[in-house]
């Protein structure tokens, strides 16, 4: 059952308990003025039926006395009268065998005080009233009526039946009445229901019309507020997605209050990706066309670091530094980093010979590669500070990608018995490092064993593809 027949049903309901609840008022008032009116009217009636038995009284007329008993009862609300002696004694009345006889209520007369008529019988059926009739300030006997409740009930059940007839119209006319009510008042909660669903797929743009002015309206502006807010949250997200990685803007963006300057140790991998030459390259090409290269390499490098769940962590000049396992924690940081590593070379490869096709220069690039504790965090000053890692790590993978000839991936010897058992590595000549007292020996990548072959070539495949239909290929 939708929400709209639901207040409509409400509304019908409400508005039916009122009305029947103002029904009942006004049968209770009729009937106590109805009550009151009958009391009034018994008055008026006895004051007058006493004033006209007096004479007949005096003259013991019994056929006028008969005749004011018959006129008397034609009122429909009468049920009996009397007309009796003054030691109340019935002298008319329409049974005739009553006449003579001792009222059967005298008693009642004889204790009745107070004001004219007097109440001296009432049951759940009738009431009587009992006068004395005066002559000269002589009483001369007695009149005594009673009025059938009968006629008060009648009454008052034409009133409820005017009052069903009247709450069966109103509940029909309130419920009809009622949806186009609810449909006026749940417009905006099921406009406020559409926009949620708008936000949650995205559409930040939706807009609800504020055409009200109550706490609706106000809910209605509260939402477009919200929803304003998001979509300049989401902007922001967008900006920072062309400096960061996704995964930093989601983390900057979730607990803005943690950019300070500190930093966390943690074990993960670095790489460096640098070209080989470029800048023998650039001095042979415009400043627009240089940036423009290496717009296009940095494109690709990135493409394929995404996509194993790694992070650029900066560019230098003609090269760039990524990281695996930060922000984000990554237990396979260094399967990961290996992979994007043999992957970014197998990109440049096959951009490379489409290069040579079309006549132009190749570029390689020379990736190092190292894994241990660093510390990331955001470093800098409170005016301008960058998400990075520093650490020994970090410099060893600088320095390989230094001497790393164009298309070779070097580790170091501490690294080789961790990558050994996924990659096929080739020990190559050891190499004085700045800032190592003695040798490094070094290792070169050459080839992934089986078990991830599939999964690079995908990716590569996927980065061609990807980068060519958007134009970014070199």
């Amino acid at each position: 059952m939708g929400i709209k027949l639901k207040y409509a049903i409400v509304l019908s309901l409400l508005f039916g308990a009122i009305t029947i609840a103002m029904g009942l008022l006004m049968v209770i008032n009729q009937k106590h003025a109805m009550e009151s009116q009958i009391r009034s009217m018994a008055g008026a009636v006895t004051d007058g039926f006493s004033r006209n038995s007096k004479f007949p009284l005096l003259e013991n007329d019994s056929l006028v006395m008969s005749q004011l008993i018959e006129n008397v009862l034609k009122n429909p609300s009468i049920d009996t009268a009397y007309i009796l002696d003054e030691s109340l004694a019935v002298k008319a009345h329409r049974d005739m065998e009553t006449v003579g006889e001792h009222f059967v209520l005298a008693d009642r007369i004889e204790q009745a005080r107070g004001p004219y008529p007097w109440v001296i019988a009432e049951d759940s059926g009738s009431i009587t009233y009992a006068m004395p009739v005066f002559f000269k300030d002589t009483k001369v006997g007695y009149t005594v009526l009673s009025f059938s409740k009968a006629f008060i009930s009648e009454r008052v059940r034409a009133a409820v039946m005017s009052l069903v007839v009247i709450t069966i119209l109103a509940v029909i006319f309130v419920s009809f009445l009622s949806i186009p009510l609810a449909a006026g008042f749940l417009g905006p909660i099921f406009m406020l229901l559409k926009g949620t669903k708008e936000i949650v797929m995205g559409n930040f743009d939706y807009k609800i019309p504020e055409v009200r002015r109550d706490e609706v309206g106000e809910l209605v502006r509260s939402f477009n507020h919200m929803a304003a807010e998001l979509k300049k949250k989401e902007v922001m997200k967008g900006v920072f997605n062309l400096y960061v990685s996704p995964d930093v803007a989601d983390e900057i963006l979730k607990e803005p209050e943690s950019l300070g300057l500190g930093g966390d140790r943690r074990v993960l991998t670095v790489f460096f990706a640098d070209i080989r030459g470029f800048t023998r390259h650039a001095r042979s090409m415009e400043p627009e066309q240089t940036v423009e290269i290496l717009n296009r390499y940095f494109s690709l490098i990135t493409e394929v670091v995404f996509s194993f769940g790694g992070t650029v962590d900066k560019f230098i000049g003609d090269a760039v530094m990524c990281v695996f396992g930060s922000p984000i924690v990554m237990p396979s940081h260094l399967q990961e980093a290996v992979k994007t590593a043999v992957a970014i070379r197998e990109v440049l490869r096959r951009v490379n010979a489409m290069r040579e096709e079309r006549g132009e220069t190749p570029m390689y690039m020379g990736l190092g590669l190292d894994s241990g504790p660093v510390i990331v965090g955001n470093m800098g000053s409170r005016l301008r500070m960058e998400y990075t890692a520093v650490g020994d790590a970090v410099n060893m993978a600088s320095r390989l990608s230094d001497i790393a000839d164009g298309g070779e991936i070097l580790i170091n010897e501490e690294l080789y018995p961790q990558v050994k058992g996924f990659a096929r590595c080739e020990q190559i000549e050891s190499a004085i490092i700045k800032g190592v007292d003695k040798p490094v020996g070094l290792y070169s990548i050459v080839e992934l064993k089986d078990s991830w072959r599939a999964e690079v070539d995908e990716v590569v495949a996927k980065t061609i593809k990807t980068m060519g239909e958007e134009g970014f290929l070199p």
